[in-house]
């Protein structure tokens, strides 16, 4: 049911995998499912099984790309990955179906979900996009926070066309499939539209009433994480890791992002991988600390908006005291 898109690899004389070999350290295995295709956000853990961070901390990683964006949720639930990278909002909506699936770390804190359009299309304001295609990758809390965003401008879902495209939001824009996209960001689809020559017009979601979270975090089952909360702790460190080593070397970091995209060519991804990962790195989290102040504001919000039917404690969905 999911794709693998990485195994660990190495450089130089001698990896710190290579010594964690010699030295016949016990690795415990763990699945990491990535919120999409590998890219500049996910960079953190893609690196740290690269350079042997995850190794360094006793874990043997498979990571895996979902088949859609809105999987991961259900297939940490479901035990077919032991943890994954999903945005805050999806977990809120997650407990609200009945999963039971908690927070244990961040990785980018630093919410930048945005409305995109290109700047030759017209399109002004959100109120321009009435009667316009509007791409979003199909995550449902994101059609929430998109019905949101219309009723400022005085519309409704029922005023736009709504395409589901998955992992094809620069497609789709840079087709003419869509008139606008919803789901990217500036650092990510921002970047690689701008590498089209399509001079993108992004609005952040923050700009327009949606309260701050943390854009992604590390989540498990709540019983698998009471289990062995070292585990995950540790698969957090060595993440953050990953984020450290992409803030100093974002050429190195690019390199991994292009290698794990092979399959789409390298010289097609190089560029838009190099802007992404810069415009991202100054983005990512130093110590995946969790925001619970801001996600509790989150929380109340959604539930004001009718989004969830539970005002969710801060305690529910956040691992450990």
């Amino acid at each position: 049911m999911v794709v693998a898109l990485l195994g660990g690899c190495g450089g130089g004389s001698e990896t710190s995998s290579e010594v964690s070999e010699k030295q016949n350290v016990t690795l415990e295995d763990l699945h990491l499912n990535l919120d999409w295709d590998p890219g500049p956000e996910d960079v953190g853990p893609l690196l740290a099984d690269q350079l042997g961070y995850f190794r360094d901390a006793r874990i043997r990683a498979e990571i895996n790309s979902p088949i859609l964006p809105e999987r991961p949720t259900k297939y940490t639930d479901e035990k077919l990955v032991d943890a994954a990278i999903v945005q805050e909002p999806q977990v809120v909506l997650a407990r609200e179906e009945g999963r039971p699936i908690v927070i244990f770390g961040a990785l980018v804190p630093t919410a930048n979900l945005a409305i995109i359009w290109p700047s030759k299309s017209g399109i002004e304001s959100i109120a321009d996009l009435k009667g316009k295609t509007i791409a979003y990758p199909g995550v449902p809390f994101q059609k929430d926070f998109l019905e949101y965003v219309l009723a400022g401008a005085g519309l409704t879902l029922a005023d736009v066309k709504l395409d589901d495209v998955g992992y094809d939001l620069v497609p789709a824009l840079a087709s003419g499939r869509a008139d606008a996209i919803f789901g990217g960001s500036a650092n990510e689809e921002g970047t690689f539209l701008e590498a089209r020559g399509l001079d993108p017009v992004v609005t952040e979601v923050t700009k327009l009433g949606v309260p701050g979270y943390d854009e992604l975090v590390l989540i498990a089952r709540r019983d698998r994480y009471t289990e062995n909360p070292k585990l995950f702790q540790r698969l957090l460190d060595a993440s953050i890791r990953g984020n450290e080593a992409a803030t100093e070397d974002t050429e190195s970091a690019t390199e991994t992002i292009v290698s794990e995209n092979a399959e789409e060519g390298a010289v097609k991804v190089a560029k838009p991988a190099q802007a992404g990962v810069e415009a991202t790195a100054p983005l990512l989290s130093e110590n995946g600390e969790i925001d619970r102040a801001r996600l509790k504001r989150l929380v109340d919000w959604m539930y004001e908006e009718g989004m969830i039917e539970r005002r969710w404690s801060v305690s529910q969905l956040v691992a450990g005291p």
